[in-house]
């Protein structure tokens, strides 16, 4: 597998027209634009949920030629693929069946100072995080 490199505030997109950064900065535009309607806004906060999610995944951000954790088979309780794993198969073990209690039991845990760590970043950090996370040996993604 060829491991990518990390971003820079230069290369929002450097090996594709379009990647994760670009979706976000579109559904961004979309939501604070006054000349888009209510439907078009509230596909735009959703696709912004897919897109958040998925620039913090490790597997979006690492390798060129895994599809995103696609082309990663793995064996067990959340077996399939990598992606699946962690889309699904992860989330719903950490958090369980019920979306509400799990939102409520999550909100629970933001506290002002995470709201303001999260302010003063931008996706192109939460990208080079996720891409640190991927090629730290004890991940062994890279093996």
């Amino acid at each position: 597998m060829t491991l990518r490199s990390p971003l820079t505030s230069d290369d929002i997109c450097s090996r594709a027209q379009k990647c994760v950064l670009s979706a976000i900065q579109v559904a961004l535009a979309y939501l604070s634009s006054s000349g888009v309607d209510d439907e078009a806004k509230l596909a735009a906060l959703k696709s912004l949920g897919h897109w958040v999610g998925d620039v913090h995944q490790p597997l979006h951000v690492s390798f060129e030629d895994d599809r995103g954790g696609n082309s990663v088979l793995v064996t067990g309780l959340c077996g399939s693929n990598l992606h699946f794993a962690w889309d699904t198969c992860l989330v719903l073990k950490a958090v369980g069946e019920d979306v509400g209690e799990a939102a409520t039991e999550l909100l629970k845990t933001i506290t002002p100072a995470k709201i303001e760590s999260w302010t003063r970043s931008e996706p192109m950090d939460w990208a080079n995080e996720s891409f640190a996370i991927a090629e730290q040996a004890r991940t062994g993604y890279c093996i």
